[in-house]
């Protein structure tokens, strides 16, 4: 919760991304800012930062959500879902032919599953480990606008 309104700090927010010293690129539309790492420093983990701000009685709201590029939350999903559906159907499959005498090799699927799924989550981990340098200078640089803003309205 700060004091300045949605147009100060997004005026702010938008000088900060012209004068490029925080090297952090990024657009903004109406009351939304979408922060980034520059394209020559993004490496696959890079973080971004969607920040919205909302006018709320005697000042502004700033919320940000830092997360992966879209497509690394796709591919995310699709490995665990993709292992959520071996799981379901390979352990329902292979608990069937074992309830009816048969062989029931299907019934691997449930620990390769779990074994697929710890790596997909340990992969997350790493990534979200390596984004942590960027995801702080993507917040620094929002607080550095605020901040900036703030004195601006002061002075």
């Amino acid at each position: 919760m700060t004091t300045l309104t949605t147009e100060e700090i997004m005026d702010s927010i938008v000088g900060k991304l012209r004068e490029n010293k925080e090297k952090v690129s990024g657009n903004t539309l109406l009351n939304h800012a979408y922060l980034k790492i520059p394209e020559d420093e993004q490496d696959y983990w890079s973080p971004e930062l969607h920040v919205s701000v909302e006018q709320v009685k005697g000042g502004s709201l700033v919320n940000g959500v830092v997360g992966p590029k879209p497509k690394i939350w796709t591919m995310f999903m699709f490995f665990y879902m993709g292992i959520i559906i071996i799981f379901i159907f390979g352990g329902a499959l292979g608990v069937s032919q074992w309830m009816l005498g048969m062989e029931a090799p299907w019934l691997w699927s449930v620990p390769v599953a779990a074994l697929l799924w710890l790596m997909v989550f340990l992969a997350a981990k790493f990534g979200q480990k390596q984004a942590n340098r960027q995801m702080a200078r993507l917040r620094n640089f929002l607080d550095l606008a605020l901040e900036e803003a703030e004195s601006r309205k002061e002075g």
